[in-house]
């Protein structure tokens, strides 16, 4: 089925005011284009009704089966996605600045992020299965009557409440966790900067400390604290992720592919695969060949 794509207005200035431009809103029946550049910046929501399935992310495979709810933060992330026949779930694409305008005013958003990016699969309880599926059935309902005279207000408002619901499930599932307002702003800066693509240039915990303006130990100790990973856990997480896909890419020798990601010698290279996904670059694409 395509994917239905609900906009607002068309009038550019009331865009710039509220923040909602076209396509920032996809809900969708399928998985055809999760990872596709399209949807690079967006955050993608699943509830699945029917059927299970499996897929990969960072190289580790999750389970999925009726009643789960995945959130996945980063697109990129995942691949080898595998549905039965009689799969069926609902899709909802909202896009990544949409949400931050939108978004509560706390500060649970950084580390649920992060716990998302190490099990991004949500077991709902029949009740929290009930509440997100009427929050999917009303946003869809209320993006496709246009007529509302605060349209745009409106969806921001039914964003932020659905966002809400899925923090207060993600907190019981999961620990109580707390942390100070700068200790999220510090892990969402970092965030952003491996995320943009600085780890294909640097990949020490320095390069990034420098940046954000704190030692490298502090950096480390407030990762670790909030995601429960060191800051060089996630620089490596987003790298190889990312030479994993290059490995796919037959055309690309393995000379190509270390110098793209600015390894210094063809050995190095082969040494950080080695020890990031356990195989060789080369064994490690010989497998994906016969898969």
């Amino acid at each position: 089925m395509e994917s239905e794509v609900f906009t607002n207005f068309e009038d550019e200035q009331t865009k710039n005011v509220f923040g909602f431009a076209e396509e920032d809103i996809v809900f969708s029946e399928n998985f055809d284009e999760i990872g596709s550049d399209r949807f690079k910046e967006y955050c993608i929501h699943i509830l699945c009704y029917r059927g299970k399935g499996k897929f990969q992310m960072s190289n580790k495979t999750f389970k999925i089966k009726a009643g789960n709810f995945i959130i996945w933060t980063h697109g990129k992330l995942v691949s080898h996605i595998h549905l039965s026949n009689d799969f069926q779930a609902t899709v909802l694409y909202i896009s990544n600045k949409f949400l931050r305008r939108n978004s509560p005013n706390n500060n649970y958003g950084i580390k649920g992020n992060l716990l998302l990016l190490q099990n991004p699969v949500l077991n709902l309880s029949e009740r929290d299965k009930a509440i997100c599926d009427n929050n999917l059935r009303n946003l869809k309902s209320r993006f496709e009557d246009k007529s509302h005279h605060f349209y745009q207000e409106l969806l921001g408002c039914l964003v932020e409440a659905f966002v809400l619901d899925l923090f207060d499930i993600h907190v019981r599932i999961n620990e109580e966790y707390t942390t100070t307002d700068p200790n999220a702003h510090l892990l969402r800066r970092f965030l952003a900067l491996v995320e943009s693509g600085e780890y294909i240039e640097n990949r020490e915990v320095a390069y990034y400390a420098s940046k954000l303006f704190v030692t490298p130990k502090h950096l480390s100790e407030i990762c670790k604290k909030v995601s429960g990973q060191s800051a060089l856990f996630w620089i490596n997480r987003f790298t190889i992720t990312e030479i994993a896909r290059l490995l796919k890419n037959k055309e690309l020798t393995l000379t190509d592919i270390a110098e793209k990601m600015n390894f210094s010698s063809i050995s190095y290279f082969s040494r950080y695969v080695q020890r990031n996904l356990g195989v060789s670059p080369t064994e490690y694409r010989q497998k994906m060949n016969k898969s």
